[in-house]
């Protein structure tokens, strides 16, 4: 038991001076690894991030140039739906003004007739009336026509 005692209280004092503590040019050493071991793993980091600024300014600008082709084309189609609703209002109310023209003229037509016949009528009807009197003095005579 006593080389036990012995030989860890030996050990003990050998292992006294190395108390494991770091000096600052200890500490500067691993500063200088670690920033460079960053540096080293940021690299393919920052050349990621360049290519992904360049590819959101090639997105940009595509979406701009997009932007313009739909601008340019939803002009287009919303002149071709003038022109479409141009022509069908041409196609329709051309029709409908004829026949609106034609209703109307008719109509004053029918109704210059309607005038012409009812006063044709009276007419008929005076003419009628002024025979029955010129009759009525005959008849009371006794002689016929």
């Amino acid at each position: 038991m006593k080389n036990v005692l012995l030989f860890s209280i030996l050990f003990c004092a050998i292992a006294l001076p190395g108390f494991a503590e770091l000096t600052e040019a200890d500490l500067n050493k691993i500063r200088l690894i670690v920033k460079e071991e960053i540096k080293e793993e940021l690299k393919p980091i920052k050349a990621d991030i360049d290519t992904l600024k360049t590819d959101s300014a090639e997105v940009k600008t595509e979406v701009t140039n997009l932007k313009g082709t739909v601008n340019k084309d939803f002009d287009t189609i919303q002149k071709n739906f003038d022109r479409q609703n141009n022509i069908i209002i041409v196609c329709i109310g051309i029709p409908m003004a004829i026949l609106a023209i034609g209703a109307t003229v008719w109509g004053i037509l029918a109704h210059k007739r309607n005038r012409k016949a009812d006063t044709q009528q009276e007419q008929i009807d005076v003419l009628r009336q002024e025979i029955e009197e010129l009759r009525q003095p005959i008849l009371s005579t006794g002689t016929e026509l």
